[in-house]
């Protein structure tokens, strides 16, 4: 309709019009308002933080206990696959996990671990060494991409004064899909350049051994994760950062997890987690010859 036709239609016509125009005016406000964007001030209402159950727990960190899968019929599994498929859509990087730890902190802390599930589960298996200001920000099946992602609000926002980067596991087995060597060089390259600039000393972990990943069994990671683990050193040489070399403590002469030291051969059991201590503890105590680069402002 336009102006030509209000012109020839009868005054009963435009009366009839106008009242139909009123009616719809009042049905649309009567609809709720959508939301304009995704963006909320609370992106976290609802998400779930429930890690693995306590028995998974036990087979994994019980020194001598036979680790086991539990048997899952395909339902339960499309099942697990289609929530863990929601879970990454909603919040991919994970970063609601800690939102409401980083943000009840008071203190400065003075080391922070990042990394995936053997930082993740360290604390279980050693919580010794969360005191005096010791914190686990690690995220079980990440890979070194979603690390980069959250680098931010569970690093750097948290103002520490050493961040130990451990990661490279779930790359291997392509969690969150094909990557590259390089890709993931460039994730821990980024990683230790915004440490760096804002004033944060960096200590690279080496991977654990590993000749098979029982959620990926079709893969052989060991020969990668030695080349990985090299790649590390020499890298953390040439930036002079802290570099431990776990790997090398928990190595068997066959090149797998050493079988008293693991229950499933990728994880560390409560005695692998105490020789881990160990080294980190030497590595965050020791004192530092240099002071992190300072090219950026906090």
């Amino acid at each position: 309709m336009n102006e030509h036709t209000v012109w020839w239609m009868t005054p009963r016509a435009v009366r009839r019009v106008a009242v139909l125009l009123a009616m719809s005016v009042a049905a649309a406000s009567a609809v709720p308002a959508l939301a304009s964007t995704a963006m909320s001030a609370n992106p976290c209402a609802g998400v779930s933080n429930a890690g693995p159950g306590a028995a998974f727990m036990h087979m994994l960190l019980q020194p001598g206990a036979h680790f086991q899968l539990p048997a899952q019929t395909a339902q339960q599994k499309a099942l697990a696959a289609r929530s863990a498929e929601q879970a990454r859509a909603r919040d991919w990087a994970d970063l609601c996990r800690y939102r409401a730890a980083n943000a009840a902190l008071h203190n400065r802390p003075r080391v922070v671990l990042m990394g995936d599930s053997i930082t993740d589960f360290w604390q279980l298996g050693d919580p010794q060494l969360f005191t005096h200001g010791v914190l686990d920000r690690g995220i079980s099946g990440q890979t070194s991409a979603q690390m980069l992602v959250r680098f931010w609000p569970d690093v750097i926002a948290l103002r520490p004064r050493i961040v130990q980067i451990l990661a490279g596991t779930n790359d291997i087995a392509g969690n969150t899909g094909p990557t590259s060597e390089r890709q993931y060089e460039e994730d821990i390259e980024a990683m230790v350049t915004l440490a760096r600039a804002h004033h944060i000393h960096v200590i690279l972990g080496s991977m654990p051994p590993a000749k098979r990943f029982w959620w990926a069994p079709e893969y052989r990671p060991a020969a990668e994760i030695r080349r990985l683990n090299a790649w590390l050193q020499r890298y953390a040489r040439a930036q002079h950062l802290r570099f431990v070399d776990y790997y090398a403590h928990l190595v068997s002469p066959n090149g797998s997890f050493r079988h008293s030291l693991s229950n499933d051969g990728v994880h560390p059991n409560r005695k692998g987690y105490r020789v881990l201590s160990a080294l980190a503890r030497r590595a965050f105590d020791a004192p530092w010859p240099h002071a992190p680069i300072q090219n950026a402002r906090r």
